[in-house]
C-alpha cells in the first residue's frame, strides 16, 4: 500500500509552550520564514501534500501564552509557498459556513496559475467563527453541509465556464479571448445565487482535488461522494478502521469505484532518544493540559517508533495515508522529514511525492 503523505502547514512545533524553546523561531512567524523553511524540507522529503488547517476564533482563555491560532490567511499563505516550491500539493482550507463561491472561486484559480497542478481545497463547516460574520450560521449540520456541498458546485461550475483554450492572444486577429466559449454559471439555489464567469481562465479542466474535513455523518457522506480524500481524527486502529469502513461503504452505496482516501491526523512529538521525547511532552504541553497534541493519532518517541506505528496502521489496512503534525520542537520537523519518510519509502509505504490527495497531476515543468 502506497499512503498518500501529508505535512500540516500550521506552526505545530509551537504549540502550547513549545515556542518558548530557542529554535522555535516565534518571532517569524508571521512573516512566514518557518514555515517556508518547513515546507521546503518537507517538499524535499517527498511528502505528496502540504496542508493548511484554518480557524476563524482566537482563543483569548489561551493565546496570551500559546501561538496555536495564530498565523496567515490560508490562501494568502499558499500564494507565498507557491514561489518557493516546486512539487508539493497545497491543500487550503475552506469555511463553506461563511464564504461565498464567487470569491473562493477567483482565489482558487488564481492560486491555480501561480502552482498549476498542485492546489487543493479542504472544505469544511466551521464549528465557530459566528461572531467574525454577518451571514447566520444555519440551525443544523445537515443543512450547513448541503450548502458546503452546493459550494463545490457553484464552484467547480464557476472553473467550467472560462476554459484556459478560450484564452487564444492571436495578436494577428485581434482576438484575445473567444468570448463565445466562455459560459455563465446562472446559478440559483438553496443558499447561493451566482452569475458568474470569472475574470480569468482555468488552467486545467479537471475538478479540483478535494478533501473533506468533518467528525459527523453529513460530512462523510459528502465525502463519500465527493471528496479525493477525509481528514479524520482517529486516536486509535479500532476509530480508523470503522472510519475507513464506513467511508468506503458509502462511496460504493454512491456509485463510486473509488473510494476517497482516510487521512488522520497524526501528532509527532520526535527526538533522537524516547527518553527525551518525554522529556519534551513533559515540559511543554499543550495549554488545555494534555500532553499529547489534539485529537489525533499520536506518537511521542523516535523516528523509529514513528516508522513502526506508521507501518503497522497501513499493514492493518485502516488509513490511505496521514497528515503529520510535527510537535514539541523544531527537531520533530527535522526528524520527521529527514529521518521517517525516507524509511517509509525504503518499506515502499511512501512514493516520491507525485500524488495530490491520491491524484497523479500532470507535472510542473522544470519539476
Amino acid at each position: 500500500m502506497t499512503l498518500v503523505s501529508g505535512f500540516s502547514l500550521a506552526p505545530t512545533w509551537m504549540r502550547g509552550q513549545a515556542w518558548r524553546r530557542t529554535d522555535s523561531r516565534v518571532e517569524e512567524l508571521l512573516a512566514g520564514g518557518p514555515i517556508i523553511d518547513a515546507v521546503v524540507r518537507a517538499e524535499r522529503a517527498g511528502f505528496d501534500v502540504a496542508f493548511r488547517p484554518d480557524a476563524l476564533t482566537l482563543p483569548m482563555d489561551t493565546i496570551g501564552s500559546d501561538p496555536a491560532h495564530l498565523g496567515l490567511d490560508p490562501i494568502v499563505q499558499a500564494a507565498q509557498l507557491a514561489g518557493v516550491t516546486r512539487r508539493i500539493g497545497l491543500v487550503v482550507t475552506v469555511s463553506a459556513t461563511f464564504t461565498e463561491p464567487y470569491p473562493v472561486a477567483r482565489q482558487l484559480v488564481s492560486l491555480e496559475h501561480l502552482a498549476p497542478g498542485r492546489i487543493g481545497w479542504n472544505v469544511v463547516t466551521s464549528r465557530s467563527g459566528d461572531e467574525q460574520f454577518t451571514t447566520e450560521r444555519l440551525p443544523d449540520s445537515a443543512a450547513r453541509w448541503r450548502r458546503a456541498e452546493e459550494m463545490i458546485e457553484v464552484v467547480e461550475s464557476l472553473r467550467a465556464g472560462f476554459p484556459a483554450a478560450t484564452m487564444r492572444a492571436d495578436r494577428d486577429s485581434g482576438v484575445l479571448i473567444d468570448v463565445d466559449t466562455v459560459r455563465p454559471s446562472d446559478h440559483v439555489g438553496e443558499n447561493f445565487r451566482v452569475a458568474g464567469p470569472l475574470p480569468l481562465p482555468v488552467p486545467t479542466p479537471e475538478p479540483l482535488p478535494l478533501m473533506i474535513a468533518g467528525a459527523d455523518p453529513a460530512a462523510g457522506a459528502l465525502a463519500a461522494q465527493r471528496a479525493d480524500a477525509m481528514f479524520a481524527s482517529a486516536i486509535d486502529v479500532e476509530d480508523s478502521a470503522a472510519q475507513r469502513t464506513a467511508l468506503r461503504e458509502a462511496a460504493a452505496a454512491a456509485g463510486r469505484a473509488d473510494a476517497p482516501r482516510l487521512l488522520p491526523g497524526l501528532s509527532l512529538l520526535l527526538a533522537d532518544t524516547a527518553a527525551e521525547a518525554r522529556a519534551i511532552e513533559q515540559a511543554y504541553p499543550p495549554s488545555s493540559g494534555r500532553h499529547r497534541t489534539g485529537p489525533h493519532w499520536s506518537v511521542v518517541g523516535t523516528p523509529t517508533d514513528a516508522v513502526a506505528a506508521i507501518a503497522a496502521r497501513a499493514e492493518a489496512e485502516v488509513i490511505d495515508g496521514f497528515i503529520a503534525f510535527p510537535v514539541g520542537s523544531w527537531r520533530s520537523v527535522e526528524l520527521l522529514c529527514d529521518e521517517v519518510m525516507p524509511r517509509l519509502r525504503a518499506l515502499g509505504l511512501v512514493g516520491d511525492g507525485a500524488g495530490l490527495l491520491g491524484r497523479i497531476p500532470a507535472r510542473v515543468a522544470g519539476a
